[in-house]
């Protein structure tokens, strides 16, 4: 007498499947949400985001390719990494991760100038996300020279004055965005550099010096806190215990 529902129970798993995202991946606790995509070139193409600054294409003539954004950056995804005002480093995170979830909200539209960056990823400009991400305290102004766009900095200063995003639990006097050891380079010239943003122009500063860090120190410059972690350090299985662990286990802070 069951056989007869057979098909019928087919025929709904058909259906749920077929209603699954088309890029959807099974994980721990659900689904993956699926990419979004851009416009580029005139045409749209979906693409991974990896952060709230970076995406890769999934299709067209730049299948493959990864992709820098310009005009604004976004916290470090790749761990609790940043620390500065009231924010916990956890918290913080936790920031990043919502930054990502709104780059894949809308389509965005960008255009590519030909350049590349020193990690050989297409530096591409979104207009419309950068205004988005920066209003919303999901990306902050970053700029290695002046001019800085003004209205993406009056965008910014309304976001901190009204608390969004990464500014919410305070406003550091320098954004603490890379760390440089010294024995990445096996010495070098004898010196490098860590780089802070201002939120108040958006202008980069490049902080010259000449220490060697440690995997999971805590450096701190300008109000803001960051832990140096090699790249080679940051992903997969040999990831360093710091970005493994719930609880932030690190060196004591290099005093400034």
């Amino acid at each position: 007498m069951l056989a007869p529902f057979k098909p019928f129970v087919a025929i709904l798993a058909a259906l749920f499947l077929t209603a699954l995202p088309a890029f959807a991946e099974p994980k721990a606790g659900g689904f993956a949400m699926p990419p979004s995509a851009v416009i580029i070139d005139g045409e749209r193409v979906p693409v991974s985001w990896n952060d709230g600054d970076s995406f890769g294409f999934l299709a067209g003539k730049y299948e493959r390719q990864r992709v820098r954004l310009g005009g604004y950056n976004s916290l470090e995804s790749y761990g609790p990494v940043h620390e500065w005002g009231g924010w916990s480093a956890l918290e913080l995170f936790q920031v990043t991760k919502d930054a990502t979830r709104f780059t894949r909200t809308r389509v965005w539209s960008c255009v590519w100038g030909g350049k590349k960056d020193h990690y050989g990823r297409m530096l591409v400009l979104c207009n419309d996300l950068v205004e988005a991400m920066v209003r919303e305290g999901f990306g902050h102004v970053y700029a290695l020279e002046p001019p800085v766009d003004p209205q993406i900095l009056a965008l910014q200063r309304e976001a901190i004055a009204d608390k969004r995003g990464m500014w919410r639990k305070g406003v550091p006097q320098g954004l603490l965005t890379s760390l440089h050891s010294l024995s990445e380079e096996g010495g070098g010239k004898g010196k490098t550099y860590d780089r802070v943003i201002s939120p108040a122009t958006g202008l980069s500063n490049a902080i010259n010096h000449e220490k060697s860090y440690t995997t999971c120190q805590k450096v701190c410059h300008s109000g803001s806190c960051l832990l140096y972690v090699p790249f080679e350090l940051r992903y997969g299985r040999e990831r360093a215990d710091c970005l493994r662990t719930k609880h932030l286990w690190v060196k004591p802070a290099d005093p400034k």
